[in-house]
């Protein structure tokens, strides 16, 4: 039997558990509609996909409840509003008892600086605290200077006075 196009194109299944909840990871397919993505998905019980990469917008798999477009450049932060945005949406499923899958091109960057947010808004985790956490369960997380520096900035708007 051949495969259909995109089936297998590129497939990397690169993704750690941060919480019962949300997971962070790679951008897995690579090629044109890919099958195995939201048969990951659904072993994995994800109802939720955040793309954080701003250089493609894939199709989303079929088999999830949501999936959310938040368009960020590699190397750069998300805006004020887009951390706002995802915060929110990672919050609302897990108070829903959905999964979250947070997902840029590697995973190292923006996507943990997403979570890293949302560690800090809900969780009340400062900035060390949050990047350390994610580092202990993804070691790969590298989140830039100015993708802390954002963080930083974000975290004022719900610190407690």
């Amino acid at each position: 039997m051949v495969e259909p196009k995109g089936r297998n194109d590129g497939h990397k299944a690169d993704y750690t558990k941060i919480t019962d909840y949300i997971y962070i990871g790679s951008n897995m397919c690579k090629g044109g509609i890919c099958m195995i993505h939201g048969e990951e998905f659904r072993k994995l019980g994800i109802c939720t996909e955040i793309n954080l990469t701003a250089e493609e917008k894939e199709y989303p798999p079929d088999d999830i409840d949501a999936y959310i477009w938040i368009p960020v450049l590699d190397g750069f932060p998300p805006t004020t509003d887009q951390l706002d945005t995802g915060t929110a949406i990672i919050d609302q499923n897990i108070k829903n008892g959905n999964t979250v899958y947070v997902h840029c091109k590697n995973g190292h960057g923006r996507s943990p600086t997403m979570v890293a947010a949302y560690l800090m808004r809900y969780r009340g985790m400062d900035l060390e605290e949050a990047e350390s956490f994610l580092k202990k369960k993804r070691p790969e997380v590298h989140i830039e200077n100015s993708q802390k520096e954002a963080l930083i900035k974000y975290s004022k708007m719900y610190a407690k006075n």
